[in-house]
């Protein structure tokens, strides 16, 4: 996949190895982990999942992040790890804006699993 951040995906492809991958190697090659990698993301189309729930971007609309995890579990049956950043438009305000919507899986990378952390979502 693409990064969209900057246009260097083998750099993007070696740090998302370094950090989230190499927990897998016993069970996975760096192929068989991208390869499965894609394939989850393919699963879920969270914008799809968000916008059946009336969940879209709005200029002055906020969501609770109850609303957000009860809209992914009830497609995906498991509790997603919400990340959050302060709105930059905001920054002295309470207001958080959605960054990244994690699905959890064992290190087989069979069995998608509840995430059972949070990250600073609010």
């Amino acid at each position: 996949w693409p990064n969209v951040v900057s246009s260097n995906d083998t750099k993007f492809w070696e740090s998302e190895w370094n950090k989230h991958g190499t927990c897998s190697e016993q069970t996975l090659n760096q192929v068989q982990y991208f390869e499965i990698s894609h394939e989850m993301w393919n699963s879920f189309n969270i914008t799809d999942i968000l916008k059946n729930a009336s969940i879209v971007p709005h200029p002055t609309q906020t969501w609770k992040y109850s609303d957000i995890v009860s809209a992914i579990q009830s497609k995906t049956q498991r509790t997603p790890l919400l990340r959050c950043k302060t709105d930059p438009a905001h920054p002295n305000a309470n207001t958080q804006l959605l960054h990244e919507v994690v699905f959890c899986y064992g290190y087989n990378a069979i069995k998608q699993i509840d995430c059972n952390r949070t990250a600073g979502c609010k």
